[in-house]
C-alpha cells in the first residue's frame, strides 16, 4: 500500500480511501465542515471538549515552562546543553472508526501546538455519508489544527508522511490507531 501511495499519490490515497472505508467525499476539510460539526453537538458536549482542552493544554505549557534551555563548558573548549527546538509539522492521528476519541485530538493537536509546532496536520477516518465525527472535527479545531484530513488507516500516514494533500510532510506522527495504523 505505501508503494502504491507513494508512486500514485493522491488519486491512489482517495481509491484506498472509497475502497476500504467506503467514503468518496471531500478529503481536506474546510471552515464549512467545522461549522456543521460545532452545530452538530450540544453546547454540553462542546463544553466538555473545551474543558478538556483547557485542561490538557495547561499542562502541556506547565510541562514546557518547565523545559530549560542551557549550555555549559564541561571543559575547556567542550560545550554541551540543551536546546529546545520544535518540530516543523506534526502529523495527528485521531480514531474515529467504531469508536470516536476526541480527547486524542486535544491530546495531540493540543500538545504539539503548545510545543510550537508550526503545522499540525490531523487527520480522523471518514465514514460513508457522515464523514469525520463531529466531536472530533470540533475538539481538532478547537485545539489548533491547521489542516485535517478526512482520512483513517493506512492511507492516513501515508499522507501524512508524503506530505499528500496539505504540502507538509510530518516529522513526527503522533496518535493511537488499529492494528492496521500502528503496523
Amino acid at each position: 500500500m505505501l508503494a502504491e501511495i507513494q508512486s500514485g499519490g493522491e488519486e491512489a490515497v482517495r481509491r484506498y480511501a472509497r475502497d476500504l472505508d467506503g467514503y468518496s467525499g471531500d478529503i481536506v476539510l474546510g471552515p464549512d465542515a467545522f461549522l456543521q460539526a460545532e452545530r452538530a453537538l450540544s453546547d454540553g458536549v462542546k463544553q466538555d471538549i473545551q474543558y478538556a482542552r483547557d485542561r490538557v493544554c495547561g499542562f502541556a505549557q506547565l510541562q514546557r515552562d518547565a523545559l530549560l534551555e542551557f549550555q555549559s563548558e564541561l571543559r575547556p573548549g567542550l560545550i554541551a546543553g540543551q536546546k529546545l527546538i520544535p518540530v516543523s509539522t506534526a502529523g495527528c492521528y485521531v480514531p474515529g472508526g467504531r469508536y470516536a476519541h476526541a480527547a486524542s485530538a486535544i491530546m495531540s493537536v493540543g500538545t504539539a501546538k503548545v510545543a510550537g509546532v508550526d503545522n499540525v496536520v490531523a487527520t480522523s477516518p471518514a465514514r460513508p455519508d457522515v464523514g469525520v465525527n463531529p466531536a472530533i472535527l470540533y475538539a481538532m479545531k478547537l485545539a489548533g489544527a491547521d489542516q485535517v484530513l478526512a482520512l483513517g488507516g493506512v492511507q492516513a500516514v501515508a499522507a501524512l508522511d508524503y506530505g499528500l494533500f496539505s504540502g507538509h510532510s510530518a516529522d513526527v506522527i503522533v496518535g493511537p490507531g488499529n492494528r492496521f495504523v500502528a503496523e
